[in-house]
This record gives C-alpha cells, sequence and structure tokens, in this order.
C-alpha cells in the first residue's frame, strides 16, 4: 500500500495553512515529516485523515482516492491517524480499549509494560502507557497506512527510544509510515524518506541522509531558505 499526496492545499479560518504539498509514503517505508511548530504539520494529517477538509489537491491510498471522502470510509480502505491527543476511553481498562481493536495478546507481545496494567482504568495510565495503548490499538487494526502525530510529545526521551523501534518494526512488516515528530534526530535514524515542512510549503524532500549528517542542513530546511 502506498499513501500519495497530489498538491495538497488545505486552508483554517479561510487562509490557506498548507499550500501545494505532494509527498509520497511507499509500503515498508518509515516517511517523516518535520518542520517548525506552525508549520501546518497536523492541519497536513488531519486532511489526509479527514478532520478537516482540503481545498485542492488530491488524497490516495493504493490507487484508491481518498479526497472527499468521510473519515469512516477512509478508515475501512486501510488509513489510520494517531493523533496528539493520546485519545482513550479513559473509565474503560487496558484490556477493554485493546478488545476494541483486537486481540490483547497480540498488542502485550508489542508492549508488554501493558500486561501488569490490563485492569487499570486507561486514564489513570502514566502518559507513555497511554501512548502503548494508543499505538497497540492502532496497529491491532492492521493499517495499510499509519498517519502519525508527534507521539513523542510530553514524554521522556527513555519512553521515546522504546516506542521508535515499534514503527521502524511495523514498517518493516509493509505499512506505509507518515510520522510527524519533534525529535528530529530521532526520527531521521529510522527515516526512509524525509520531508521537511515550513511555513505550509515544503522545502526538503528526498533523502534523510543529508540532514542526519549537516544540522546546518536541517536549520536552513526549518527556516524554508531551501526549497524540495
Amino acid at each position: 500500500m502506498t499513501l500519495s499526496l497530489h498538491e495538497l492545499t488545505v486552508a483554517r479560518g479561510g487562509q490557506p495553512v498548507v499550500r501545494e504539498v505532494s509527498l509520497y509514503a511507499g509500503r515498508g517505508q518509515v516517511s517523516v515529516l518535520l518542520g517548525p511548530n506552525g508549520a501546518g504539520k497536523t492541519t497536513l494529517l488531519e486532511a489526509v485523515s479527514g478532520i478537516l477538509p482540503s481545498r485542492s489537491g488530491r488524497i490516495t491510498l493504493d490507487g484508491h482516492d481518498l479526497t472527499g471522502r468521510p473519515r469512516t470510509r477512509r478508515a475501512r480502505l486501510g488509513l489510520a491517524h494517531v493523533e496528539q491527543s493520546r485519545a482513550v476511553f479513559a473509565t474503560l481498562t487496558t484490556r477493554e480499549n485493546l478488545l476494541l481493536a483486537g486481540d490483547p495478546d497480540r498488542a502485550l507481545a508489542l508492549f508488554p509494560e501493558l500486561a501488569p496494567r490490563l485492569e487499570v482504568r486507561a486514564g489513570l495510565l502514566s502518559g507513555g502507557e497511554q501512548q502503548m495503548l494508543v499505538l497497540a490499538r492502532a496497529i491491532l487494526r492492521e493499517p495499510a497506512a499509519l498517519l502519525l502525530d508527534e507521539m513523542s510529545m510530553g514524554l521522556a526521551p527513555a519512553v521515546v527510544r522504546r516506542l521508535l523501534p515499534v514503527i521502524r518494526a511495523l514498517a518493516d512488516a509493509g505499512c506505509a509510515v507518515l510520522l510527524v515528530e519533534q525529535f528530529a534526530h530521532a526520527a531521521l535514524a529510522l527515516a526512509d524518506t524525509a520531508y521537511v515542512l515550513s511555513r505550509g510549503a515544503l522545502t526538503y524532500s528526498g533523502d534523510p541522509g543529508p540532514l542526519r549528517a549537516d544540522d546546518t542542513a536541517l536549520r536552513r530546511a526549518y527556516l524554508g531558505e531551501d526549497r524540495a
């Protein structure tokens, strides 16, 4: 499965926030989307998953046109979106949250840390445990493409290091992953493709190697001094 955006423009409050962005997240790959705060990264993911309408452009998943389709239809076609908010069903237990998506035993194979927390209400889990739960629920649905928005927000670096290999393994199993992440170097370490968004437009697109190797190149892309 491949996720493709072609010249996507998205507005908030009547003003374009994302302008004519084209990118590609391939099956079996982690595509990382970086950029400064306010660049439009979350807006872009919300347009892909159907939370926001796109003003123009096209979104396809393995040849299926998602543009203008409701969120439920996009999900049925294999698109999953893990948002910043780490939304869990707070009054349900961890086990009950997992059962809504699939077999809890499969989730525990990914995140054994959740095993002693199965009968605990999800609202009482730590931030890291909640993120594991949200990721596990998404993975249990076996998505063709997974959008991850700032999964590290508010988490300790050690927790982030625990989560990133799971994302890599998910991609290696055939999922197309589009990851928005604030820890640029950690994200670039597992990326197959890198994109940088600045002021709503792509300023870098391609091999993550140059961004890994040169902080100056990364800063220039963040500032919009280089164009893709």
